[in-house]
């Protein structure tokens, strides 16, 4: 198990589809190896194990603005990756608002 920079909320939840293409990676954190890599198809959705703050991530090409959120999931393939990765609708329902958006 990695280190973790938060207190890990386990839970199994639908994540849906990412939007962008998305590093999976063997902690949640940017300096975690990379282990895979997870690209935007609508038809293919994700389930999280749970989630756990780790590195903060800004991701600026969303539709909605600019995302920044310090929030991974563990998913259920095997591997974290960041939530900036899914809709942040689906986020905040996961996470009761954890993520922030602007």
């Amino acid at each position: 198990m990695p280190q973790l920079h938060g207190t890990f909320h386990a839970g199994r939840s639908l994540l849906g589809p990412v939007w962008r293409d998305s590093n999976v990676r063997s902690g949640p954190s940017l300096a975690s190896p990379v282990i895979r890599l997870l690209l935007p198809d609508a038809s293919v959705g994700y389930e999280g194990e749970g989630w756990s703050l780790g590195d903060e991530v800004v991701e600026g090409e969303h539709t909605d603005g600019v995302i920044t959120s310090s929030v991974w999931f563990r998913l259920a393939i095997g591997g974290w990756t960041s939530a900036v990765n899914f809709e942040p609708e689906t986020v905040a329902s996961v996470t009761r608002g954890s993520l922030v958006t602007g």
